[in-house]
């Protein structure tokens, strides 16, 4: 005799926590790349294709930032987690950001992600500049 087993949704409490701690984490990247020097110019973009967290000026360059968090490394780190289907989805998102700011459109772009595991804080924070280009 099988057993089928049912999915559980998530329950709206842990869909809240989860997006507190997103939340959160993108809080903390965005004070931490303003203390490395980057001026935060927008935040949490979304178009039908995907969202990026933050967008942000390096001097010249533009800058599109992902923010990952991992509570622990049973699923990879943070890092790890921006996949390939993740980064084409980043890629096609600052495509559609750009074209509705030309005033950037000259501008270097770079896509950083800012990856944070287990505990939000700057120990626990790489911040992979130039993390993955356009081929």
């Amino acid at each position: 005799m099988a057993i089928l087993w049912k999915r559980q949704k998530k329950t709206r409490i842990s869909q809240d926590k989860t997006t507190e701690i997103g939340s959160t984490a993108e809080d903390f990247a965005r004070t931490f790349l303003r203390r490395q020097g980057l001026t935060i110019i927008d935040r949490n973009f979304i178009s039908n294709l995907g969202e990026i967290d933050l967008i942000a000026e390096d001097g010249s360059e533009l800058v599109f930032v992902e923010v990952r968090f991992r509570a622990n490394a049973s699923h990879g780190s943070a890092s790890e987690s921006v996949t390939l289907q993740k980064r084409l989805r980043l890629i096609k998102t600052a495509q559609i950001w750009l074209q509705s700011h030309q005033r950037y459109t000259n501008h270097y772009c770079r896509f950083d992600v800012v990856a944070i595991d287990s505990v939000i804080n700057t120990k626990h924070t790489t911040w992979e500049k130039n993390a993955f280009q356009i081929e």
